[in-house]
This record gives C-alpha cells, sequence and structure tokens, in this order.
C-alpha cells in the first residue's frame, strides 16, 4: 500500500519530537507513545490505552472556604451567647413595658366633656370621681362645673379646652349639632396630634397622638360614620349607647344596661359584628408579662385577625386607655 512507503520518511521525525513529547502531562505523554507505537507497527492490533486520572490537590482557598462553613467551638459558644443576651433583653423589655404600665394607670384620665347639658353633667358627676374632667358648652356653666369639681372652658375656646391633653373627649351633644360639632372640633385635634408621637431621643411613646373620642347618641350607625369620616386617624373611637339617664341612673350605673361598640383602636377599624370581649388589661398586673397574654383578640373591618397585645406600644396605651375608660361605668 502507499501508506508504507512514507513510513521510512516519517520515523526520522518521530524520533526527533519524542524529547519534546516528554515534556507534556501524563496523559499527553501516553498517548503519543502510543500513536508512535501504532505507526512504527502498522500490522499490530489498534489499542486504546487509558490513563489512570490524576487527584489534583485542592486549591487552599476553596478549602479554607469549606472549613468557614463549619462552626467552631468558639463561634457555636458566641452564639449560644448572643441568644441568651437576645432573651435576657426581652424580659428586661417586658419588666420596662409592665412598669410603664402600671406608671400610665396610676395617673388618672383626663376626660373632656363637649356639651354640659343634663345629660352632660350627669355623667361629668361620676367621671370626676375617678379623673380629671374638663367640659365645655355654649351657655356659661362655670359655677355648676365647679360645684361638682369639673374645670370648665368655654366653647368659644376650643384650642384652651383641647390643650388640656386630654385622653378621652366625650360628644354630649344633641344628634342636631353632632355633625357640626364634629367638624369644628377636628381642625384643634389635627393641631393636638403634633404634640404627640414618640420620643426623639428614646423613641418611645409619650403621648397618643390623638384622643379616644367617644359618643353617646341614641342611635349606632349614624354618629359611627361621622366619626370615621371626619376624625383623624390618629383618633381613637368607642361609639356608647348607655340605655339609662339623669333619672333613671340617679342611683349609680350599675346594674344598668350600657351598649358600646369599640370602632376604632389605634388606627384599625374593628369588624361590628365581632361581639368578643377584649381583655381587661387592668387585670393582666400580677407580674404577668401584657405581652404573653392571648386569651383577646379581634378582627378588624377588614377580617384580619389582631390580638389586644400586638407588637406595638402606642396600640397596647390605646387598649389600655379604652378599657380603663369603660371600667368606669362598671364601677357605679
Amino acid at each position: 500500500m502507499r501508506t508504507k512507503s512514507f513510513i521510512p520518511l516519517l520515523l526520522p521525525l518521530i524520533t526527533a519530537l519524542q524529547p519534546i513529547a516528554s515534556l507534556g502531562v501524563p496523559s499527553s505523554t501516553s498517548t503519543s507513545q502510543t500513536n508512535r507505537n501504532c505507526i512504527s507497527n502498522p500490522t499490530s492490533p489498534t489499542t486504546t490505552t487509558t490513563t489512570p486520572a490524576t487527584s489534583l490537590p485542592m486549591s487552599s482557598s476553596f478549602a479554607d472556604e469549606k472549613k468557614s462553613e463549619i462552626p467552631s467551638e468558639d463561634e457555636n459558644g458566641r452564639l449560644k451567647a448572643l441568644k441568651s443576651q437576645e432573651a435576657e433583653l426581652s424580659r428586661l423589655l417586658a419588666d420596662v413595658r409592665r412598669q410603664k404600665l402600671s406608671v400610665i394607670r396610676s395617673r388618672p384620665l383626663t376626660i373632656g366633656v363637649v356639651g354640659f347639658g343634663r345629660f352632660g353633667q350627669f355623667i361629668a358627676r361620676t367621671f370626676a370621681k375617678y379623673g380629671r374632667v374638663v367640659a365645655t358648652s355654649r351657655s356659661d356653666y362655670t359655677d355648676v362645673a365647679r360645684g361638682m369639681g369639673v374645670e370648665y372652658v368655654p366653647l368659644s375656646d376650643m384650642a384652651g379646652f383641647v390643650a388640656h391633653e386630654l385622653d378621652v373627649i366625650v360628644l354630649a351633644t344633641s344628634i342636631v349639632s353632632f355633625e357640626d360639632t364634629v367638624r369644628k372640633l377636628v381642625p384643634y385635634l389635627e393641631e393636638a396630634k403634633r404634640r404627640g408621637g414618640v420620643d426623639a431621643d428614646s423613641g418611645a411613646v409619650q403621648r397618643l397622638a390623638g384622643p379616644l373620642i367617644v359618643d353617646v347618641l341614641s342611635v349606632k350607625d349614624y354618629p359611627r360614620q361621622v366619626l370615621l369620616d371626619l376624625l383623624p386617624p390618629e383618633c381613637d373611637i368607642l361609639c356608647t349607647h348607655p340605655m339609662f339617664g339623669p333619672d333613671s341612673g340617679k342611683n349609680g350605673w350599675q346594674g344598668l344596661n350600657f351598649v358600646y361598640e369599640r370602632t376604632r383602636v389605634d388606627g384599625l377599624v374593628l369588624d361590628p359584628t365581632q361581639d368578643q370581649s377584649f381583655h381587661q388589661l387592668s387585670q393582666a398586673d400580677n407580674d404577668q408579662n401584657p405581652d404573653q397574654v392571648s386569651s383577646a383578640s379581634f378582627r378588624d373591618i377588614q377580617g384580619k385577625l389582631h390580638n389586644v397585645h400586638e407588637d406595638s406600644e402606642a396600640h397596647i396605651m390605646a387598649m389600655d386607655r379604652m378599657e380603663r375608660f369603660l371600667s368606669i361605668g362598671k364601677r357605679r
């Protein structure tokens, strides 16, 4: 065959290339040697030579990276210490919140009464036994208010009335003047909420940005909608309907029907179809962490479930204020 005539010519070239091939990697050398043998002995059967794979050493950076993924004893100890510190800080925070609520409850509520007619005087007389009361009305009731230990501010000085840092404002007006009274009150509430909020240094809630607004009308839907539509969202809303008056309640409120609806708390509009009672925060003293009490929950109007003790200082303070106000009626 023609290929045999070229073999003598190729042998010197192959011989010359052997030193160069010996400088390659083992697999290349083995392959070159096999090819040379095949060419020098064309009559031998073709064979395939497999060179064992050589294990390359792992790079030091990759090895260090894999090693770093395994926590050392020092790291495990550090993590355990951090978890212990976290638990201690959580316990301290709960203790501080308990003490803060205790201080808040030791301060009587400041209750404003808008409308100091016969019914307004009737409820103000009871409120004055358990808190500080500031009243306002169109007529001058200064002497009447002084006689029952109530401070009086003319309705013409609404700014002065709201400036008393009221925790609660009870709207004891007639249904005819109700909406107009709320509209006149709103600008002063907007101004007052700027004085509330959190402390710039500590971040703690010093005072809720808006008071709790309470209506005492004999109807339900109308005042509820007016308050939701007009009041700043920072104002909590409690819609009530006392089933008694100055005559039937002259000997006290205890045992008399008092219908109410917690309408809005800390910006949450509650579902009026849910009649589940709230946990009384005033019952959570006895060295119990308020954040761990889970016996009370409620749904907002979107159906979302909330707990009375949500992780919000403002929420806890708002709930405590509402429950303390409601507890006044239960004491009589």
